[in-house]
């Protein structure tokens, strides 16, 4: 047997209960509303309809359904304002700056492939030129630069021999530019010298490796922006084509086989020709320039036969007279670069005798402030 709805003398509930249902449908609304905004035109329609609801007389007790509580909408997650996302941002960077000072983060950094600080390289870019520098039978230039600055920078030789400037952008930059952005690497110094193997005679034993003087330049220039764009900080110098001995290499010419007999490669006048390409690209782009062709021309001609072994490549004379005009330049155009081919990485074994000298006492090693990577 259900309970008797409970009504007033006229047949109605009772003012104070009615009011009571009617104020707990109001807050629902506007929970409802606050919680999920509702578009312009329903919240016109619903303006309205609660106007026109509050207009009518309240219906008889005989004709009002039976209200059941209605389930609460959704809880959206409040918003966070601008400023709060700002303090909580500074929160995490000083946050972070501490626990990288502190080395927190190292070991996971070094594990995705992050080289905490990088040992500073020179990076030499070319043609066999370059390649061959690093030939200890020859005393090569880069090698001359390696054991000078073994204890300071790292010497990266990208030289490949028979490469022209096409070739090396379109076969080789994509590779050593990877290596840059990988991290393999961070050259402070980038020597780029290519030309030699570009101003080979267009009918000559070599023809193949030409490149018109045009292409040429605009070759060297992409080569600077290329790597002005992925290592900004880096150092770039262009090295001109060097002198060719225009009788050896008639002299090579004859002992060529097939089609290429008697075909000349190189020529002097040639070389000096992209030399000058070479110098007035670098101008163009703003980067020294080393002309070794102007500076090999210029000495005694019973001088400069002695620095080549091929008519093109340097022997022990010349790869020793390559280097010392390199380390000039960078001691005139490169002073930053300079210093850090002095500067040591590492203490000298000397500072640890009077530092930290072994005693008979001491046997116990404390490594406490050592950072120590695994």
């Amino acid at each position: 047997m259900g309970h008797p709805q409970r009504t007033s003398r006229d047949g109605e509930l009772p003012a104070i209960e009615f009011t009571a249902i009617r104020l707990g449908e109001l807050f629902s609304t506007r929970v409802s509303m606050v919680r999920s905004p509702p578009s312009p035109a329903s919240s016109c329609s619903s303006s309205s309809s609660s106007s026109s609801l509050s207009s009518q007389p309240s219906p008889p007790s005989s004709h009002l359904p039976y209200l059941k509580p209605q389930p609460a909408p959704p809880v959206r997650p409040a918003c966070i304002s601008s400023s709060t996302k700002r303090l909580l941002l500074g929160i995490f960077v000083i946050g972070a700056f501490i626990s990288w000072s502190l080395g927190a983060w190292e070991p996971v950094m070094i594990r995705v492939g992050f080289h905490h600080r990088l040992r500073p390289a020179v990076l030499l870019v070319g043609d066999s030129l370059t390649e061959k520098g690093l030939l200890p039978s020859s005393m090569g230039w880069a090698t001359m630069l390696q054991g000078d600055c073994r204890r300071t920078v790292d010497v990266v030789c990208r030289g490949l021999a028979g490469y022209n400037t096409k070739w090396y952008l379109k076969h080789a930059m994509s590779i050593v530019q990877d290596e840059i952005i990988g991290l393999s690497y961070s050259p402070i110094l980038i020597t780029i010298w290519l030309g030699a193997n570009d101003a080979a005679l267009p009918e000559g034993g070599s023809s193949e490796s030409h490149i018109p003087i045009d292409e040429y330049q605009e070759n060297l220039a992409k080569l600077v922006l290329d790597f002005q764009a992925i290592t900004p900080t880096s150092r770039i110098l262009l090295i001109t084509p060097p002198y060719v001995d225009d009788a050896v290499q008639k002299k090579n010419a004859k002992a060529n086989k097939g089609d290429k007999k008697g075909l000349v490669s190189h020529s002097n006048e040639m070389a000096g020709k992209y030399a000058r390409a070479c110098v007035d690209t670098a101008k163009r782009v703003g980067v020294p320039v080393l002309d070794l062709h102007t500076y090999f021309n210029s000495l005694p001609k019973r001088k400069r036969k002695d620095l080549l072994e091929d008519g093109l490549h340097f022997n022990t004379t010349g790869n020793a007279l390559m280097y010392e005009k390199l380390r000039e330049i960078i001691e005139a155009e490169f002073e930053d670069v300079a210093q850090k081919l002095e500067h040591w990485q590492f203490p000298h074994y000397e500072d640890f005798i009077e530092t930290d000298p072994w005693a008979p006492d001491s046997t116990i090693v404390d490594f406490t402030n050592v950072r120590v990577r695994r």
